[in-house]
């Protein structure tokens, strides 16, 4: 478990060390582990920036934290390790596009966070709008605002457009989140020897991405003939999206970027399957990835519209604001429902995704 935090002045003693005080017990908190600090400079404003990697957790296991130094700590905090049986149930909430002004599925999160709805969160790009703006308080006020969340679930995060800090190289990003395989594009990023090598201990490979290439949204630029062409394909010395996840058997993909949600039937290569490989469900034994949209979360930019006629590969489509909950139950079972915050909560869309144990779909036929 990586911990980081935050603060707007450097420690007053260059002797005093930064650290993460941790236990099984809130009010003995007796293991220690120390911090790095990277100091931020952007324009005319410096943050110090700690970052802590606690190792050998047990599974299953409520861990109590507090940060900081003696100079100052934190209030208590506390996650939960996943359980080693990788039968156990667990949540993800995925949530895409959510930024500080307009988030209107904050206040729903942070609910959910505090009764246990879901376990991790996935952001799928563009975060706080923007993490530079105002100097960087943008940032710092949406990351307060996602304390709630952050510091009692792991929240991971990847980059969307907005973090590109207009030719900066991701600035922000890189240095306020610490992430695995933080890196452009390369095959590593599919962790082949875990993942697909090795499907008998994981079934399900489930990919995120921000920017979709499948799509219906009222976007000439983005989404022509229901397709981005240049991130599917690729171009030049670009490699494209659609290959690599085929020929790794990736399951699922949930991305973000449009500001809507949008389940779309198995489909590869501009064909969708509409009939799983041996039922008439296209969820179970589904014939080739399936892609889900959600970047409805809000932000300032609002909803944006879809095209009069779906994609033909598009099952549901909803212009509201809201994220989403993956119920992983075991190796054969995936649950998924689309909250809507527009709607106080309400579950919108409701699919099961199954496949009979062992089962991948046969990338040569697609």
């Amino acid at each position: 478990m990586v911990i980081t935090w935050t603060t707007m002045h450097h420690l007053q003693d260059p002797t005093t060390i930064p650290r993460v005080n941790y236990g099984v017990n809130p009010f003995y908190l007796k293991t220690v582990q120390n911090a790095s600090i990277n100091p931020f400079v952007y324009k005319d404003k410096t943050q110090y920036i700690f970052t802590a990697v606690l190792p050998n957790l047990l599974y299953g296991t409520t861990y109590y934290y507090q940060v900081g130094s003696t100079e100052g700590w934190s209030s208590t905090y506390n996650f939960t390790t996943f359980p080693q049986d990788p039968n156990s149930p667990y949540t993800v909430a995925i949530i895409g596009d959510l930024g500080y002004d307009n988030g209107t599925s904050l206040s729903y999160l942070k609910q959910a966070a505090k009764n246990g709805d879901f376990d991790i969160a996935i952001h799928i790009g563009d975060l706080a709008y923007n993490l530079r703006s105002n100097k960087g308080q943008v940032g710092d006020d949406w990351l307060n605002a996602i304390q709630d969340i952050a510091a009692y679930k792991p929240y991971m995060v990847i980059a969307g457009n907005h973090e590109e800090d207009k030719g900066l190289n991701f600035t922000h990003y890189r240095n306020r989140f610490v992430m695995p395989a933080n890196n452009p594009y390369n095959d590593s990023q599919f962790y082949r020897q875990q993942a697909n090598a090795n499907r008998a201990a994981q079934p399900w490979i489930i990919a995120y991405q921000h920017r979709p290439y499948y799509c219906s949204n009222n976007e000439t630029k983005e989404c022509q003939f229901y397709v981005d062409t240049l991130l599917k394909d690729g171009y030049e010395q670009m490699p494209g999206m659609e290959k690599p996840y085929l020929d790794n058997g990736v399951d699922i993909v949930y991305w973000g970027h449009f500001h809507v949600y949008e389940r779309f039937y198995p489909i590869a290569n501009n064909v969708n399957y509409r009939n799983g490989s041996n039922s008439d469900d296209p969820y179970h034994n589904s014939r080739a990835p399936i892609y889900i949209t959600t970047g409805a979360a809000g932000n300032d930019g609002g909803l944006d519209q879809f095209d009069n006629t779906p994609n033909p590969a598009s099952a549901i489509r909803i212009a509201k604001h809201g994220y989403t909950l993956l119920h992983v139950y075991n190796q054969t079972h995936l649950h998924m429902e689309q909250i809507s915050v527009d709607d106080n909560g309400k579950v919108v869309d409701d699919v099961w995704i199954t496949k009979d144990m062992g089962y991948q779909f046969n990338n040569h036929e697609l």
